[in-house]
């Protein structure tokens, strides 16, 4: 099994990457949208890989963190949901909001996923609810969300205040209107 590859970026398409690795083996990896149009060709890159076999195929599916490619395994695990469609949901909305979603227990709070309709969603929910322990949803905490962290910190906050006004808000929200709505409310408790 595959489970990590570095390497330099051949090609790009809206499904896959190729990477060159050092030996010279082209490797064709599926990725989420979102990781595809954040890399260029030529560029160094390394990837945590789930390597999926079938009767007939062997597919890569690459991530650029851990947590997302975890996350995915998950989502695979259950019955019902292919790779596919576990790309999809990690094309649309990031980890922090997909274990959110499956941890408030609520359908209508899932993203809207190309390929899965309520009755999957919902038994995602069911199989998946409580499988996340507080470790993953702090690896899960996009960039924008742990930079705001940061710069919050700096203005003089207490992380714990911190933690629990950023986790009122929207974690999809840039870092600015992170900032923004969090000293919104920071600022009534001091």
């Amino acid at each position: 099994m595959i489970g990590y590859l570095t390497g330099n970026i051949k090609h790009i398409d809206d499904k896959s990457v190729i990477l060159i690795t050092p030996s010279g083996v082209g490797y064709e990896i599926l990725s989420p949208l979102n990781v595809l149009i954040s890399l260029k060709e030529g560029e160094s890159l390394s990837m945590w890989i789930h390597t999926h076999v079938r009767e007939d195929q062997i597919a890569l599916f690459g991530f650029l963190d851990q947590a997302d490619r975890e996350l995915f395994r998950k989502l695979t695990s259950v019955s019902g949901v292919g790779p596919k469609s576990g790309l999809a949901a990690l094309s649309v909305a990031s980890n922090s909001t997909l274990i959110r979603a499956i941890e408030s227990g609520k359908a209508d709070n899932f993203p809207k996923v190309p390929g899965l309709g309520k009755k999957t969603i919902e038994k995602i929910i069911i199989e998946l609810r409580g499988k996340f322990d507080v470790h993953e949803l702090v690896n899960s905490e996009t960039e924008s969300v742990r930079d705001a962290k940061m710069a919050l910190e700096t203005l003089g906050y207490n992380a714990r205040d911190i933690s629990e006004t950023l986790n009122t808000l929207h974690p999809d929200l840039d870092m600015g209107s992170l900032i923004r709505e969090a000293l919104k409310i920071l600022s009534k408790t001091k």
